[in-house]
């Protein structure tokens, strides 16, 4: 009798053991919304890109550089967090912060939009309501190798909000600017960047000067003191470097930002 009693215990430690080795995730709070892509669309490559994309502090962003916001709508929820596989990237639980009335937010480090739908989870107290799980906005890695051109005329028109992604102001010298990567002569008058792209006619306008930067040399067209300082400018909007292919292109198709610094889809 002793001997069968001994091996009822063993028995029930190994199944308690082997039990305890299977116990499924456990999330803090009881509700659960999972994440199916809301705030993502297709790029027309098979992949998704932000709906909104919001880049740079100066310009709204909640950080700069790449990131994601995420937002959970919970009603009368007081608690939240995010949970990501290891699918998704950033694995781990996290917590929300809460910012409104039943709303939540947690800022991630950019992620491959076409692995978060179904690895994503918020969990949260409060009522199993309608909750909703969002990719609100965010900012992709830049390319370093993407061309552009914005003219001197967006430039001359351009909130300061767009100014201020390139670094540069419209009160800073031309001479220690676009001299002489963009434009090879300097002005002894010493204009400013934006006495340069709002003087009409004049020296600013007159003879390309190539500079030392090997897109205002030949086979490329050498600029002028006006299309270099938009030059200029276009290569310091982060991830994006001038093109001269695109000098005479329209801005609506070859600057990838708004007169407001928002960057285009």
């Amino acid at each position: 009798m002793s001997t069968i009693k001994n091996q009822l215990i063993a028995f029930t430690a190994m199944v308690v053991i082997a039990c305890v080795g299977f116990v499924p995730a456990v999330f803090a709070y009881a509700n659960m919304v999972t994440y199916s892509g809301q705030g993502l669309m297709a790029d027309g490559f098979g992949g998704y890109d932000l709906n909104k994309e919001i880049c740079g502090v100066a310009n709204g962003a909640d950080v700069d550089g790449p990131y994601l916001l995420w937002v959970l709508t919970a009603s009368k929820a007081s608690h939240a967090d995010i949970t990501f596989n290891a699918i998704s990237g950033n694995a781990g639980t996290f917590p929300m912060t809460k910012f409104g009335n039943g709303a939540f937010k947690y800022i991630s480090p950019w992620l491959n939009p076409g692995t978060l739908a179904g690895n994503v989870k918020a969990t949260y107290d409060g009522n199993p309501t309608n909750a909703q799980l969002v990719v609100s906005h965010g900012c992709r890695p830049f390319n370093d190798q993407a061309g552009a051109w914005c003219s001197p005329g967006f430039w001359g028109n351009a909130t300061d909000a767009a100014w201020a992604l390139t670094g540069y102001a419209r009160t800073d010298a031309f001479n220690v600017t676009v001299y002489d990567s963009f434009y090879g002569a300097t002005f002894a008058a010493d204009p400013t960047l934006n006495t340069v792209l709002t003087t009409a006619g004049g020296d600013y306008k007159g003879a390309g000067v190539s500079g030392t930067d090997p897109r205002t040399q030949s086979p490329n067209p050498a600029l002028n003191a006006f299309n270099a300082t938009g030059a200029f400018l276009t290569s310091h909007i982060p991830g994006f470097t001038y093109d001269p292919t695109l000098l005479n292109e329209d801005d609506s198709t070859s600057c990838p930002i708004d007169h407001f610094g928002n960057f285009k889809n």
